[in-house]
């Protein structure tokens, strides 16, 4: 069954525990969450995560299962859980405190840019979930979080102050993913991309973000791989818990909900764009997807 969390990622995520948070979000919007110390990992229920999750320790440990694997975070630890998963059993001590900062893949892919192949070889396949910080890394990365948060706060309504704000939040977001993926490197060394099948997945990943028409089929990207889609997809299940096919539809959603949201573009032009052989094909598969018309998904995001 096709999820309606595809709708709207950031307050999906918090919606479920409203009534279970002692204060609001720092920040959210549609593709950016900012929690400082909200009580989030608390809460008695199972948190499903659609979005990126990068939360600093600053204070105390959790222990927490997390798609049946358990971790225990302390104090200067980064905790990273990338979407699609399972937060179960979280206990806290009393004095845990934290900084995160939650992300859709759009932004992430954006604010990454060259370095998403080392992302995605991070997180996906060595499926690192902590890093460990130092004294003057961990205090560069709160320095970072806090002018994100300043920056995030400013009511600036001129054109061209919004377009300086905009830059500056995406060069700090930049900042706190890249300076992730250093210190990973820098923990646990060099690349390990020496088998043929990490290289494949890398090689479809790149070709999700940079191809256009976002309505192709695993047959087609096997083919731009010079594989059998059945491979392909034990390629992505192994590699990231995903099938060929589900990262496809996360690509192609992500698409479209930006066009709808950030643009001027005719339903007719969006489709033609993203390379649905229709408008009325792309219709229904917005309204299957997203549970409205794409104009009334764009309605919605005009009137928030």
């Amino acid at each position: 069954m096709k999820r309606q969390s595809v709708i709207n990622q950031s307050t999906s995520l918090l919606n479920e525990y409203e009534g279970t948070l002692e204060e609001t979000p720092d920040y959210i919007d549609e593709d950016l969450i900012l929690l400082d110390n909200i009580k989030l990992l608390g809460v008695p229920n199972a948190i499903y995560m659609n979005m990126n999750l990068l939360a600093l320790c600053t204070h105390g440990r959790a222990n927490m299962v997390l798609n049946g694997e358990t971790y225990e975070i302390t104090t200067n630890d980064i905790f990273v859980c990338p979407p699609e998963m399972m937060i179960d059993s979280v206990m806290i001590s009393p004095d845990f405190q934290y900084q995160a900062v939650c992300m859709t893949n759009r932004l992430l892919q954006v604010s990454l840019n060259e370095y998403i192949n080392t992302w995605n070889q991070l997180v996906y396949i060595q499926k690192i979930r902590i890093l460990k910080l130092g004294e003057a890394d961990r205090g560069l990365y709160t320095n970072v979080y806090n002018l994100l948060r300043e920056w995030l706060s400013r009511n600036v309504t001129d054109a061209i102050e919004v377009k300086y704000k905009t830059d500056i939040i995406k060069g700090l977001i930049s900042m706190v993913l890249v300076g992730f993926c250093y210190g990973v490197h820098k923990q646990f060394g060099g690349s390990t991309e020496t088998k043929q099948n990490v290289s494949l997945f890398n090689r479809f990943l790149k070709l999700l973000q940079t191809t256009t028409e976002k309505h192709h089929t695993v047959d087609y990207y096997a083919e731009q791989l010079c594989i059998s889609a059945k491979y392909l997809t034990i390629i992505c299940k192994k590699n990231s818990g995903k099938t060929a096919n589900e990262w496809i539809q996360e690509y192609k959603l992500s698409a479209i909900t930006n066009y709808l949201r950030t643009t001027d573009m005719s339903v007719k032009e969006i489709s033609n764009l993203l390379g649905f052989p229709n408008t009325s094909f792309f219709g229904r598969y917005v309204r299957d997807w997203l549970g409205c018309t794409p104009l009334e998904y764009r309605r919605q995001q005009k009137e928030r």
